[in-house]
């Protein structure tokens, strides 16, 4: 399958939204007010967005596994290879989620949409009412990409989500240098289930953001590609998967390894897959005369 190709499912929801936006005249820039306030609100899904300043960030690693971990895990590439090389980069003031995208959200966007696929685990069309705040899961690349869209907004590039998640001097975890267990529902040491996006009010950037460390995993706007200076051979970049960014919670597996903990770790998926640890949240670019 070619990176054109998607199944019917998202194809047909996705032509309906756009088709949509069109005729409803959509404003894709839709939070109040045209200040760069620190904190917005999302006019259509009512999300409070935070504003992430134009400037310099450190993206990427360039550590390297010296124990052969990958081999004893039974991985085929070396840990933090997708990750190289370091490099500082500078990216345009945008706004990002707070939180990411819960059940009770994605419902209003189905509602108001009359999108007709509805997350696998949702009994008849609808999620559990204790889990109304919880993220949504399950839920393709291509859905994320359909509810951003309608609440006026993007799915975050891999450049905003790092620096969402490290801030300007490029920590390896959104709270600081090291890490404690506890701070995040990831791994197989948090709830191996996710949680209210509340729930964890230490797992947090110094921009205000929550959860970028865990709960779930969040979709991206980029395909799964090296980063400029990466030459590896062994990885699976391609324009066929897409960039998940963080961790999230895990019920078993290779996850607890502290590779997959720090907040350049990335990850890749196929955008017409859906899993139950893996949701999304919104960006929104700011234009350039506004800054």
């Amino acid at each position: 399958m070619n990176h054109f190709q998607i199944n019917s499912r998202n194809y047909n929801s996705a032509i309906f939204l756009m088709l949509l936006f069109f005729l409803a005249g959509c404003e894709f820039c839709d939070c109040e007010n045209d200040d760069l306030s620190a904190i917005k609100v999302s006019k259509r899904d009512q999300k409070e967005m935070i504003l992430v300043p134009a400037g310099e960030f450190i993206m990427g690693t360039n550590m390297v596994d010296t124990e052969g971990t990958n081999k004893k895990i039974g991985a085929v590439k070396e840990l933090y290879l997708d990750q190289h090389p370091e490099r500082k980069l500078f990216i345009g003031a945008f706004y990002i989620d707070r939180y990411e995208v819960t059940n009770e959200e994605y419902q209003v966007f189905l509602q108001a949409t009359q999108f007709t696929d509805r997350p696998a685990h949702w009994i008849d069309g609808i999620f559990p009412i204790e889990k109304a705040l919880h993220p949504v899961t399950q839920v393709t690349w291509w859905e994320g990409w359909s509810y951003c869209m309608w609440a006026g907004k993007q799915l975050p590039t891999e450049e905003q989500w790092e620096k969402s998640a490290r801030g300007p001097k490029g920590l390896p975890y959104p709270w600081g240098e090291e890490f404690v267990k506890g701070k995040a529902n990831s791994g197989i040491d948090g709830d191996r289930k996710t949680a209210l996006v509340t729930a964890y009010p230490e797992d947090v950037s110094p921009y205000g953001i929550y959860g970028l460390s865990g709960n779930v995993m969040e979709w991206t706007q980029d395909w799964y590609l090296p980063y400029p200076g990466n030459a590896s051979s062994k990885s699976r970049f391609s324009k066929n998967l897409k960039v998940l960014r963080g961790n999230g919670f895990q019920k078993a597996g290779h996850y607890f390894l502290e590779a997959y903990r720090y907040a350049f770790t990335r990850t890749e998926a196929n955008p017409n897959d859906f899993f139950e640890n893996v949701g999304f949240r919104c960006a929104s670019e700011v234009k350039p005369e506004k800054i």
